[in-house]
């Protein structure tokens, strides 16, 4: 694993903002664009509002990324209480006049996976990499 971001940001809307540009630039140099690369804007920039809102700490947040053979890697982990409930009902699907989850499933559709710490304190957000694309599709034409 290779890893290409690793940042502690406090935990304001500003910060997350901050967190998402920087962030951005980063997982460009891997070979995403277009639709590819502003769906991982979205996910990663709804996980750092999440992370800023809801850490409610003084250590705010960490922003860490890494790359497998296959996948770039996204983790967000704050010190905050996490959820209460259990995180797999939420974002299932899209809440019709519910004001809270919609981040959720926004990252559940936009990414190949996501996956939750039991708090609910940490998420991880895997994207296939574009050249994973290509060595597949290769593989399977010779």
């Amino acid at each position: 694993m290779k890893c290409i971001f690793e940042a502690r940001f406090p935990s304001t809307t500003r910060a997350a903002a901050q967190a998402r540009r920087s962030f951005i630039g980063r997982i460009a140099a891997l070979g995403y664009a277009g639709e590819d690369l502003a769906d991982i804007e979205t996910a990663v920039g709804e996980a750092l509002a999440n992370a800023a809102e809801h850490g409610h700490s003084h250590a705010g947040f960490d922003l860490r990324a890494y790359v497998d053979d296959r996948h770039v890697v996204i983790e967000v982990r704050d010190e905050g209480a996490g959820f209460a409930g259990s995180l797999e009902a939420i974002g299932k699907l899209p809440p019709s006049d519910a004001p809270r989850g919609f981040g959720i499933y926004l990252m559940r559709q936009l990414m190949d996976a996501i996956e939750y710490e039991e708090r609910g304190n940490y998420v991880r957000l895997k994207k296939r990499l574009p050249q994973a694309d290509e060595r597949a599709e290769d593989s399977a034409a010779g």
